[in-house]
């Protein structure tokens, strides 16, 4: 076993969260959290910047923030930067919307502990079983599996953990997309650099998939907000030209861009406003503008 392992979990965890605007339950939902890891970093997107009143002492947490909204890449590269200088061992991310237990926190960084045993040689990071947290009842139902670390190409940001030595100066995230895909580049292009990525499958983590969820033909599929389409069809363009990319996710991702510029307009509200974000993103993908882009207006105040 990794030596490593046997310290107390907050000599060795650091936790860094990105937000965005967030609501006044925000130190609620990560009192456990705060409890639990070392330092608690929040790096700020709020426009103009978010006032922040942590309650009781506040050694543990640092608040980056400079009033700009910078994407989550950059977001994540800063919290990052700060936990290494800080002298963590272990980083866990997360988004403003999660609720990390104590227990939760325990068990991925015991989890992790196993799958650094078992890939001596290898890179690793692992991520939890995500539940989507639309209905509460259903996510608290979720039944939990046998201990079991499942080989994945991809995880997503939002509840990652991983050796924060083993990253290496050129295997940050990502800045040139803004939102969406950050994690799927991360992950595909660290994979062809070794890195394992493992998901925890009897560690769940209740994960908000989308601003609402509907269902037709019995098919249930997540609406995102309008701008997202912008996001979501300029970066597909622009991280499907990447020899890294496995050539499934080539196909499956540039094959769905079709089927959304029919369905989604008609199917979904706003729709002509969903349309002019889509045909805005295939335009600054052929641009090969990148960051927040035409968003701009829309994400910076």
């Amino acid at each position: 076993m990794n030596p490593a392992t046997a310290l107390p979990m907050r000599s060795r965890l650091a936790v860094v969260v990105t937000t965005y605007k967030p609501d006044g339950q925000f130190f609620a939902r990560f009192a456990d959290t705060r409890a639990s890891c070392g330092l608690f970093v929040i790096v700020d997107n709020t426009p103009g910047g978010h006032r922040f009143d942590p309650p009781g002492p506040t050694p543990d947490v640092r608040i980056l923030q400079d009033g700009c909204n910078k994407g989550l890449g950059a977001a994540l590269n800063l919290g990052i930067a700060a936990v290494r200088e800080a002298g963590f061992e272990v980083v866990a991310l997360f988004d403003q919307d999660s609720s990390p237990s104590e227990a939760f926190l325990r068990d991925m960084l015991q989890r992790l502990g196993e799958a650094r045993d078992a890939n001596a040689h290898a890179a690793v990071c692992i991520g939890p079983r995500h539940v989507d947290d639309s209905d509460p009842q259903a996510a608290l139902a979720e039944p939990r599996l046998a201990p079991s670390l499942h080989p994945v190409s991809c995880l997503a940001t939002s509840g990652m953990m991983f050796p924060v030595g083993s990253l290496q100066p050129d295997e940050f995230f990502t800045e040139e997309f803004f939102l969406d895909f950050v994690d799927f580049d991360w992950c595909w292009r660290l994979g062809r650099r070794g890195w394992r990525f493992l998901r925890a499958m009897d560690v769940v983590m209740p994960h908000r998939l989308g601003l609402a969820q509907r269902q037709l033909f019995g098919l249930r599929y997540h609406v995102p907000a309008p701008y997202r389409h912008y996001f979501q069809f300029r970066d597909t363009l622009r991280l499907s030209v990447r020899s890294y990319v496995p050539i499934y996710a080539k196909v499956r991702l540039t094959g769905l861009l079709p089927l959304k510029a029919l369905a989604y307009p008609f199917l979904l509200d706003r729709g002509l406003e969903r349309a002019g974000w889509m045909w805005r993103g295939v335009g600054d993908a052929l641009r090969r503008v990148g960051g927040i882009g035409a968003a701009r207006e829309k994400l910076s105040q």
